[in-house]
């Protein structure tokens, strides 16, 4: 899939479960989860030398990347999944913020294995094992894939809409130091 359509289904899954588990943000606040998440979101594709990921600043970290994989090999695994977010978790260590804050990223790369799922090449979930799984439903860059995101849309605005008039709104406040 394009990023833009990783990032919807993100913000989209984080919303979700934001919305079903109001007390996460206690503990990382929606907006913060957020920005993670959406980051979490296109990181998997930094295995791809054509990836928006893999422009600009992370296109050495995606060239380093290239030559231990190919596009949708360990990244687009959990074992990615589980060293991205560790590695996120020892910089939010070493700079003394909550670690929580890593489980905004860890959904969003979550949400990227899980869209990436519904195209037909799959996704290898269990690397180094070679099975890839996949329902083969939606092809990057298809119709299929801009309908998708047109659902996505529509129940993101469904779901905001929900929380503004039966949630009160809370998940979208600033977070305040008290």
């Amino acid at each position: 899939m394009r990023h833009n359509t990783h990032m919807l289904f993100s913000f989209f899954m984080i919303l979700g479960i934001y919305e079903l588990f109001p007390i996460l943000n206690k503990y990382d606040p929606f907006i913060y989860a957020l920005i993670l998440a959406l980051f979490g979101s296109i990181f998997p594709d930094i295995d791809h030398p054509r990836a928006y990921i893999s422009r600009g600043y992370w296109s050495i970290l995606s060239a380093a990347i290239r030559k231990t994989t190919g596009h949708r090999g360990w990244t687009h695994s959990l074992f990615g999944a589980g060293l991205f977010t560790g590695i996120l978790l020892l910089i939010l260590w070493y700079f003394k913020v909550s670690l929580f804050l890593a489980f905004g990223f860890f959904l969003g790369y979550l949400s990227h294995l899980i869209s990436d799922s519904l195209n037909p090449t799959g996704v290898n979930w269990f690397w180094p094992k070679r099975k890839r799984y996949g329902i083969g439903l939606i092809r990057t860059g298809s119709r299929s894939e801009d309908l998708f995101a047109v659902i996505i849309i529509i129940l993101t605005a469904l779901l905001i809409y929900y929380e503004v008039l039966y949630g009160h709104g809370d998940l979208f406040l600033l977070p305040t130091n008290q």
